[in-house]
């Protein structure tokens, strides 16, 4: 594939793990057999990593708080948009009218059972398109410039 330009658009995506068939918009790892000679595709891999364990942190966070987030959501998925929307809204409430240091401390104290919602999936074989695989590579050409 042809290196792009770092200036390049990529699309906004979700990130996923092996459970997940990379799409357009969910970006998911190389296989591990695929990234042994491939500095480019192990930065990626960590890249995206990185990302996973950020948004996991930040909704580790949130279900802690409103235990809604502890399973699926059973509703339609407008109101579930609005119950994220409300929940941040509420965190970022709580942190400017309260002490921050103290917010953090019992956020990190409640943090001891894993979250239903983010439990691993099993990983998949499921085909994904080949303008899945440009984006990805697009993602992978930008952090090996990093």
């Amino acid at each position: 594939m042809d290196h792009q330009r770092r200036d390049d658009p990529v699309p906004h995506v979700f990130v996923g793990d092996e459970g997940f068939a990379l799409q357009t918009y969910l970006m998911r790892p190389y296989p591990k057999t695929g990234i042994i000679n491939s500095a480019r595709k192990k930065k990626f891999n960590s890249q995206l990593s990185r990302a996973r364990r950020v948004v996991e942190n930040a909704f580790g966070i949130l279900a802690m708080k409103w235990r809604v987030f502890l399973r699926a959501i059973e509703t339609d998925a407008e109101t579930a948009d609005w119950i994220v929307k409300a929940a941040c809204c509420l965190h970022n409430y709580i942190i400017t009218r309260n002490n921050t240091r103290e917010y953090a401390a019992m956020e990190t104290e409640e943090q001891d059972q894993p979250i239903q919602a983010l439990l691993n999936t099993r990983p998949t074989n499921r085909r994904s398109n080949t303008a899945a695989f440009e984006v990805r590579e697009k993602f992978a050409d930008y952090f090996s410039r990093l």
